[in-house]
């Protein structure tokens, strides 16, 4: 099993919004439709793309399929949003039996965590549209993936 691991885009940062309503920037979009290529050439193909439910990671996730040519588009899922965990990760995709290569969309600093749970690394760094996969010879355990590799969002544009 493969699950690559997105942080939302550069979001906004304004005074008084509401956290859930912030949208990416217009050079978070330009960073992630930038990535497209990249991600190709990895041969990102999901399966299943589920993502938190709030705004920028919504756009970030609908930027990833289109970029992905996925015909199917984003699920979100409230398991996704801040302060998420692996067990809450783990609970959505089992809804999704069949489902061998997942894209996950969320936040920092939950992703990192994730990624050093399941890979047992320590102090990984999600900058804003980073990507990180790891992968499974079985079902995803903590401690048993293989960090495959991390892509920092520096890598998409010039």
């Amino acid at each position: 099993m493969i699950l690559y691991f997105l942080r939302h885009g550069r979001a906004e940062h304004t005074e008084g919004k509401e956290d859930a309503a912030r949208r990416l920037t217009d050079e978070g979009e330009a960073q992630l439709r930038a990535a497209a290529a990249l991600w190709r050439r990895l041969k990102v193909r999901p399966q299943l793309v589920l993502s938190s439910p709030l705004v920028r990671a919504i756009q970030t996730a609908g930027l990833a399929c289109d970029g992905l040519g996925s015909k199917k588009g984003p699920v979100a899922d409230e398991r996704l949003g801040p302060g998420a965990d692996w067990d809450d990760l783990a609970s959505a995709v089992a809804e999704h039996p069949t489902a061998k290569r997942v894209l996950f969309v969320g936040h920092q600093p939950d992703f990192g965590s994730m990624v050093e749970l399941l890979a047992g690394v320590h102090a990984v760094r999600m900058r804003p549209g980073s990507m990180a996969c790891i992968e499974f010879s079985g079902s995803p355990t903590p401690g048993q993936g293989e960090l495959a590799w991390l892509l920092d969002p520096d890598l998409y544009t010039a």
